[in-house]
């Protein structure tokens, strides 16, 4: 599962952030570059600030986006000869290690969409995109791509949080999409209430049941996967449930059966591992059957995941 912490903000046609955040009105386009301090081991370093604020705007912006936000031609053309940018696409300044999914949406005209969209913002995925994705208003023939129809704003490369959800619903696999859309709301680029009424059509009745579900705006990418198993499974199913002298479970499935899903790191240390033992012995006591669940499992194998979750209920009841 891919996971980022850092939410990078989509690309706007007009102004992106105040420029004097960026720049420093006294710096002339053959020096433009700024002294930064770093906090951790307190060396100087010098960074671009056109170079931070291409990289802040995913590495490829329009030149009518770099004029907005008070950049001027001559400073492009410095950071040109400097090496910063490349002027990758007629009309487009960009970083030379830009991803090149960004450079093919601007040559074809389109926005970045659905699976290809996620990847760039570094939302959850569960598998990396075979083709590139692309939102546009006309039709578009280019090999490698898929291509969503419908409204775009020019000049942005990357869609709007809504638009990349709703394309997702609509053309991915329903945990692949329900995956995307649940790292959206947990990054506050869209919310719930939102995508219902985005999402309110006829067509689209699975996506409905899916967002119905979704009520941990913390949850990880794993238990978004275990839940959306154990409801196709016809299970009742509790998340993040309180239990006194216990504390906070993943899932209480039928009321009688906890289920943790254990991440990649799970038992880093000693500590953690009698911490955990505590858990489950005061979990015990107050009668319920615990089930440690493995992050492979829960992807690689979820019809296993469930069948031991089944077969734990029907000890429960002996």
């Amino acid at each position: 599962v891919h996971r980022d912490a850092l939410l990078r903000r989509p690309s706007l046609p007009g102004r992106l952030c105040p420029p004097q955040a960026l720049q420093d009105r006294r710096l002339s386009p053959e020096r433009a570059d700024i002294r930064v301090v770093s906090g951790q081991h307190g060396q100087t370093v010098r960074v671009d600030p056109m170079e931070a604020f291409c990289r802040a705007q995913h590495g490829l912006l329009s030149r009518s986006a770099w004029e907005a936000n008070g950049f001027t031609r001559s400073q492009l053309r410095a950071a040109e000869r400097r090496g910063v940018l490349l002027h990758r696409v007629p009309g487009y300044y960009g970083l030379p290690d830009c991803p090149n999914e960004l450079t093919l949406a601007a040559s074809l005209g389109s926005s970045l969409t659905c699976v290809s969209a996620a990847a760039i913002l570094g939302w959850w995925l569960l598998e990396s995109p075979e083709h590139v994705h692309v939102r546009a208003d006309r039709s578009i023939r280019h090999p490698g791509i898929c291509l969503h129809r419908g409204r775009r704003t020019k000049g942005r490369l990357v869609a709007a949080p809504l638009e990349i959800v709703r394309d997702a619903f609509r053309c991915l696999p329903p945990l692949q999409a329900l995956v995307i859309a649940e790292s959206a709301v947990a990054r506050n680029a869209v919310s719930v209430r939102t995508l219902q009424q985005a999402l309110g059509r006829k067509l689209d009745w699975q996506a409905q049941g899916l967002l119905a579900g979704m009520s941990r705006p913390k949850a990880s990418p794993l238990e978004v996967c275990a839940r959306y198993h154990l409801l196709a499974a016809g299970l009742v199913v509790q998340e993040e449930v309180l239990v006194p002298g216990v504390g906070r479970v993943d899932f209480v499935v039928a009321g009688r059966l906890i289920v943790e899903i254990d991440g990649f790191e799970f038992h880093s240390n000693r500590t953690h591992y009698r911490q955990d033992r505590n858990r489950w012995n005061a979990a015990t006591a107050k009668g319920y059957h615990t089930l440690r669940i493995t992050a492979e499992l829960v992807l690689g194998n979820p019809e296993l995941f469930v069948q031991l979750v089944r077969e734990s209920l029907a000890d429960t009841d002996r």
